[in-house]
């Protein structure tokens, strides 16, 4: 039981950071199009998190809302990154 408690932590970790990281590089890509902050922001984690949830429920055959909501904190904590240290 400890082991499976321990790969579901790693999987749900996984789901955050790649999130996150998806997040800032949209925003990134948005930055240099000349859009604003909230708008890279918004369109780079509506993006990713849209495609977080199509994952989740059309392809695994076993859907997890924990995977979708660690997406959805990931992409906010991007954004208060992005916020935090004005990039």
């Amino acid at each position: 039981m400890r082991a499976e408690s321990s790969i579901v932590g790693v999987d749900k970790a996984a789901h955050f950071g790649i999130s996150f990281i998806a997040t800032e590089t949209g925003y990134g890509i948005g930055r240099k199009l000349k859009l604003g902050k909230v708008e890279s922001w918004l369109i780079s984690a509506l993006v990713v998190n849209a495609v977080g949830v199509v994952k989740e429920t059309a392809i695994d055959k076993n859907p997890d809302s924990k995977d979708i909501l660690a997406n959805a904190a990931g992409s906010i904590s991007a954004g208060i990154f992005v916020w935090t240290f004005d990039f």
